[in-house]
């Protein structure tokens, strides 16, 4: 298949399917000449009456047999479907319900309402605008109605999206997991402890750097999406996270990450008025052991 071929047989089996209302198509496939190239994925939003059909990878099948593929939950808590095609053209679909996003382009035309939004539908307000202006759009299948409906995104929106819940979230679960990878590398457990810290960095170090980011104004992304762009030189030199199977270098890797994710918490605290929780004293246990192994005590 060429791309274009791709795209269309996408475009067929979606106007085959009477649940589907529409379906949309975002990333650098649809951004200006030169932005995509030949790594680039295609990504597809899936709005239906019945989703639960596309959280699945049977379906697939109905495009183009493909050579592998899975599904799972992403960070944000939507299912994503992920395949590679012939030719390894590689597509993510993610399939939500129709109801849910008419409602959410509705509410985004009022942002003067956000604060009496469910805390639910605000943060889908915001996720769906950050990806699909940070990413570019276009509707495939849907028609003028959709296409009515996505002007909300035109409306301005504050830049901060992070509730307090959420920032308390982070902060508590990196502490916590940060002690679990510290007994991890003193035991040894040297490839669970690598693997974790990783997991570690990405779901709560970044998080934390998308909203400063998003705060001193620059376009972040969820999930390190293009972090070479929107990070700034120090936090570029922060989060090159070196690590191995030796005790001593996990052991510098993380109370690297620890710094960091003080200094981007305390960042996001002043940013949106928060108060920043007191985790002083696990800090000090974690960089007493930790220093400990580092200077192979």
């Amino acid at each position: 298949m060429t791309p274009q071929e791709f795209e269309q047989r996408v475009v067929t089996w979606a106007r085959r399917q009477p649940d589907i209302e529409a379906l949309l198509q975002f990333g650098s496939r649809v951004q200006a000449a030169g932005v995509a190239d030949t790594l680039s994925d295609w990504d597809f939003h899936v709005y239906s009456s019945r989703p639960e059909k596309y959280r699945g990878t049977a379906w697939l099948a109905e495009i183009a047999p493909p050579w592998c593929a899975h599904a799972e939950r992403s960070l944000r808590g939507v299912v994503k479907v992920s395949a590679i095609f012939a030719g390894c053209i590689e597509a993510d679909f993610i399939p939500l319900a129709a109801w849910q996003m008419k409602l959410v382009y509705g509410a985004m035309r009022h942002p003067a309402w956000a604060g009496r939004m469910p805390a639910r539908l605000r943060r889908g307000v915001q996720e769906t605008r950050v990806i699909l202006l940070n990413s570019g759009y276009r509707v495939l299948v849907g028609g003028a109605a959709w296409e009515r409906r996505l002007e909300a995104l035109r409306v301005e929106w504050t830049a901060a999206r992070m509730e307090r819940a959420d920032f308390e979230r982070h902060n508590g679960a990196f502490w916590q997991k940060a002690v679990w990878v510290a007994k991890k590398i003193a035991r040894p457990e040297a490839r669970s402890a690598q693997l974790w810290l990783h997991k570690l960095v990405g779901e709560h170090v970044y998080a934390l750097l998308e909203e400063e980011g998003w705060l001193a104004g620059r376009k972040a992304r969820p999930e390190a999406l293009k972090a070479e762009k929107w990070l700034d030189a120090r936090r570029l030199a922060q989060t090159e996270l070196a690590t191995s199977t030796d005790p001593r270098v996990l052991a510098r890797a993380l109370l690297a990450q620890i710094d960091l994710f003080e200094e981007a918490s305390r960042a996001v605290a002043q940013g949106r008025g928060f108060t920043p929780p007191d985790h002083a004293a696990v800090a000090a246990w974690l960089r007493a052991e930790l220093g400990r192994i580092r200077d192979g005590g």
